[in-house]
């Protein structure tokens, strides 16, 4: 597969991976035509040629029906339909994933979705608050985990937290109705809600002052467990925001955490400790017990390192981008990598997103079902398992990279 990486300006044609595709497809229908007669290899340049744009045009359609959804879903106000919405777009989309294998269009439209029903179920849970709702002060629902870096699907729990204006007592009362309502709206829709973080949880929901206060504790204090809760904030993306309510607050939270040597320290040593999936011999890990005995677990060995690699680089490195692809390209840009190992860390997460939004297509709209994150290695075919082990070897690369370069930033 070839990744549009090494741009050299902002014109498509300009950039190398272009150029490696056309040559590509070009000599693969050359090497087809070469025993064909005159006749036949105009019939096949004309079949090409109508294929492409009938692949085009599928698209094209696809896109605009996937933006009348969209719209659709922001006007909507009812929350059966907002599930019947939500089941008819991922069924689409992953369709349309089956087909062109881009792990990058699926949660482009994935996020622009999200966006859309967040806003929806927002005002769904203001409505609920009756009378009481004009009383509420802004705020701002904010996106964590993979939804946080904008790689939302509906077989992740969504984690959120909400920051919000200053609040008294009687506001602060409306807003854990809201908070609580908003976390029930989102399960009517038929996603899965992470049952901790989640402003339903008083420790997930604050003003700006407060979170003020928790990030400025966290600094202080040696508490493991409370620099790892606010450490979910280096991947955070606003869904819904109301009055300004969390203007700042990204780049404020991510300096303290950044400014903290305990949050480092505890960040760079849990990103290195993380299994990249590989056995001491080279051999794979696989799960010893449990359901999924036997079978390699993908999220845990391989998405959760990669993904944390580059999220304590881009913290250590304030880099502004949320999505892992975009960060890759901005520390290349900034020259904290090489050209080798931007590519090989995008090639890793390309195939490793598509291996896993592979088989959740197998198991939706089971949006419960844990199988699509425990791979049978053995089932796999040989290219597969080739991009998985070459995918493993280059999060050890980044890791290692990570352990090397900041190891005692902390101290």
């Amino acid at each position: 597969m070839a990744l549009l990486v090494s741009a050299k300006g902002s014109d498509l044609l300009a950039w190398r991976a272009t150029g490696d595709f056309s040559a590509t497809y070009r000599q693969v229908v050359l090497g087809r035509m070469e025993f064909c007669r005159s006749e036949e290899a105009m019939a096949m340049l004309a079949g090409v040629s109508h294929a492409l744009e009938d692949l085009a045009t599928a698209n094209d359609r696809f896109c605009s029906h996937s933006l009348d959804l969209i719209q659709e879903v922001a006007a909507c106000d009812e929350l059966p339909r907002l599930g019947e919405l939500t089941t008819i777009f991922f069924a689409g989309l992953y369709d349309h994933f089956d087909l062109h294998r881009s792990a990058t269009s699926f949660y482009e439209l994935s996020l622009q979705f999200l966006k859309a029903l967040a806003g929806s179920v927002s005002r769904c849970s203001y409505a609920n608050l009756g009378h009481s709702s004009p009383r509420m002060p802004g705020l701002a629902l904010i996106a964590l985990g993979p939804a946080g870096r904008q790689e939302f699907t509906p077989f992740c729990p969504l984690q959120l937290m909400l920051v919000h204006g200053l609040a008294g007592d009687e506001e602060k009362a409306l807003i854990q109705r809201y908070a609580t309502q908003l976390h029930e709206n989102f399960e009517a829709c038929g996603l899965l809600v992470d049952k901790v973080v989640t402003p339903r949880n008083s420790q997930w929901r604050g003003s700006l002052s407060e979170w003020g206060q928790r990030l400025a504790g966290v600094a202080g204090r040696a508490d493991a467990s409370e620099i790892i809760e606010m450490l979910r904030l280096t991947d955070q993306t606003t869904l819904v925001e109301a009055a300004d309510a969390a203007s700042g607050f990204r780049q404020n939270s991510l300096s303290v955490l950044a400014a903290s040597p305990l949050a480092v320290k505890n960040l760079v040593s849990r990103v290195t400790s993380l299994s990249n999936g590989i056995r001491i011999m080279g051999g794979l890990r696989f799960e010893k017990k449990g359901p999924y005995r036997g079978r390699f677990a993908l999220s845990e060995n391989a998405l959760q390192p990669l993904s944390a690699s580059l999220s304590a680089l881009a913290l250590l490195k304030n880099i502004e981008s949320m999505a892992t692809p975009s960060r890759v390209r901005e520390l290349l840009w900034r020259r904290e990598l090489n050209v080798d190992m931007a590519e090989r860390l995008l090639l890793a997460w390309h195939a490793l997103h598509e291996l896993c939004l592979i088989r959740e297509r197998e198991m939706q709209p089971d949006w419960t079902n844990r199988a699509p994150f425990f791979l049978d290695v053995e089932r796999m075919d040989v290219a597969e398992q080739e991009a998985l082990r070459e995918a493993l070897e280059t999060i050890g690369n980044i890791q290692r990279h990570v352990g090397i370069n900041f190891s005692g930033v902390g101290e």
